[in-house]
C-alpha cells in the first residue's frame, strides 16, 4: 500500500463519518478488540437502542481488493458471524456488487456514491423532521 492510498482512506474514512455525524438522532460506533495477537476492528456499526446489539455494519475501504477477496475481510466476517448479521456494506473505489459468503451477503459500493447517498438521506430525513 502507498503513502496516498493510505491518505485517501483516511480522507474517505472521515468524509463518511462527516455524513453521518449530521444526524443528531444517530450515534455511530466502532468495534476494536483483541483475537490472539491480532488487533480487529470494524469501522462503523450501529447498536440497537434497546439492547446495545450490532444492528448492521460497516467497512470503509479504498480498495478494489477486497471486492475480489471478501475473505480477506476477516475482521468484519468475525464480526457479522459473531453477532448473527446476515449481511454487511463494505466500500470500495469504484466496484459494486453483492458477495455471498458462507453464511452472509456482502455489499460493495463506491465510497463516494455511499457518502453521497448519507448525506442526500440526511438532508431528506431533516427535512420530514421539521
Amino acid at each position: 500500500m502507498q503513502a496516498t492510498d493510505k491518505v485517501m482512506g483516511t480522507m474517505v474514512e472521515t468524509a463518511i463519518y462527516a455524513q453521518w455525524l449530521q444526524r443528531e438522532w444517530f450515534e455511530p460506533w466502532y468495534a476494536r478488540w483483541t483475537q490472539g495477537r491480532f488487533q480487529c476492528e470494524v469501522d462503523m456499526v450501529e447498536l440497537s437502542p434497546q439492547n446495545f446489539k450490532p444492528m448492521w455494519a460497516l467497512e470503509i475501504k479504498w480498495s478494489n481488493r477486497y471486492f475480489e477477496t471478501p475473505g480477506e475481510l476477516k475482521s468484519l466476517l468475525t464480526f457479522c458471524e459473531t453477532n448473527k448479521l446476515k449481511s454487511a456494506l463494505v466500500t470500495t473505489i469504484d466496484k459494486s456488487g453483492s458477495r455471498e459468503m458462507e453464511k452472509m451477503k456482502l455489499h460493495f459500493l463506491p465510497s463516494s456514491l455511499y457518502a453521497y447517498t448519507v448525506g442526500e438521506n440526511t438532508i431528506l430525513q431533516k427535512q420530514q423532521r421539521l
